[in-house]
């Protein structure tokens, strides 16, 4: 597949591009060069690494909102900037470990205004720190666009004097050819910073031969399938009737003196046994299901308010942990409202609040 890889300065100004085309660079370009007139089937931007800090998380092989939401909390105990001016952006899992970019969200929106003024949309915006390969020991250090990048085990950066010596030290550093760090890094990128806010927008053209050819065959199935709905319209009707009569019967048996709507009054007295909202069997069973689902997590303890809500003191390992249970939780229809997470003999407690949806 032909890709446009474009290569964004530091000042988030377009610096050069690149033309790759079966896992070779075929044309190339500065800041003043045209781009093709024809763009390619596919379009890259390479992010600078002094733009971004980049950090590795173990969060395991957690759904990417689900890691996401995680990183942010992470995020926060770090970043100096308020994190709701923060872009966090994770990479596929390696492991247990993942890449994670949290740069200002104002630097991701100039790089695509930058880059729409040259009349493209990037495809993906990749991390130039992540296109190099995470060593086993020491550093790798590859010359990419207008910055010098290394990367060790657990640290990736832009070469800045002074704090280059000082991470570094005296780990040995290997030289790499950075274009075919590039070129491998457009079929499975690390990470792609286009994701929650900044995810590409995908249009759609709309085929009117096509939604004509459809609206004339629904027409079509309308017309002969009309008369089997009123039928079926029917018979239900008289066998909703005769359910309700004998639902009424059975309601009757049961409280006698419910008057002539007998379900309504044995539904209120069965709403009354089991408590508000969904009822305390319901909403605990849940919880419950979820905290056995969920390795060396703790129910610590439980209460059930009049007005159906559950309070329940949580016990994790880490805020990975607290957040995977309490999606376990909402898939399982129930709203989880959390308050803050404190650390406690090397685990945290907090409280989930549950109440049906």
């Amino acid at each position: 597949m032909s890709t446009l890889i474009l290569f964004i300065a530091p000042d988030d100004r377009l610096d050069s591009w690149w033309i790759a085309d079966d896992g070779a660079v075929t044309a190339r370009g500065d800041a003043e060069a045209p781009l093709p007139s024809v763009l390619p089937e596919r379009v890259v931007a390479v992010a600078p690494a002094g733009a971004m800090t980049i950090h590795v998380a173990e969060l395991g092989a957690l759904a990417t909102a689900q890691a996401r939401a995680a990183a942010r909390l992470l995020a926060t105990e770090t970043s100096v900037a308020p994190i709701e001016t923060q872009h966090v952006a994770v990479g596929e899992a390696d492991g247990a470990d993942r890449s994670v970019a949290v740069l200002g969200k104002g630097r991701i929106a100039a790089w695509l205004d930058s880059l729409q003024a040259h009349g493209v949309d990037p495809d993906a915006v990749l991390p130039a720190a992540l296109l190099l390969p995470r060593p086993d020991a020491g550093f790798v250090r590859a010359a990419i666009g207008a910055e010098t990048v290394l990367r060790g085990r657990s640290a990736a950066f832009a070469e800045e004097p002074g704090l280059t010596e000082l991470l570094v030290g005296d780990a040995s550093v290997e030289e790499l050819d950075p274009e075919p760090l590039v070129l491998a890094g457009l079929d499975t990128p690390e990470l792609d910073l286009r994701q929650g806010d900044f995810a590409r927008r995908r249009r759609f053209a709309i085929d009117w031969l096509l939604v004509r050819r459809l609206a004339m065959l629904a027409g079509a199935i309308v017309a002969v399938t009309l008369l089997i709905a009123i039928v079926q319209t029917v018979r239900y009707g008289m066998a909703a009737d005769r359910l309700d009569a004998q639902a009424q019967a059975a309601a009757r048996a049961a409280v006698p003196d419910a008057g002539p709507d007998a379900a309504a009054a044995l539904e209120a007295r069965m709403a009354a046994r089991r408590g508000a909202g969904l009822g305390f069997s319901a909403t605990a069973g849940a919880l419950m299901a979820a905290v056995q689902a969920s390795p060396n997590v703790e129910l610590s303890s439980l209460t059930f308010d009049a007005d159906g809500l559950l309070r329940a003191t949580i016990v994790a390992p880490g805020p990975a942990d607290a957040e995977a249970l309490r999606a376990r939780i909402q898939a399982a229809g129930l709203t989880v409202e959390a308050t803050p997470f404190t650390s406690e003999n090397g685990r945290i407690r907090g409280e989930f609040r549950i109440g049906g949806r």
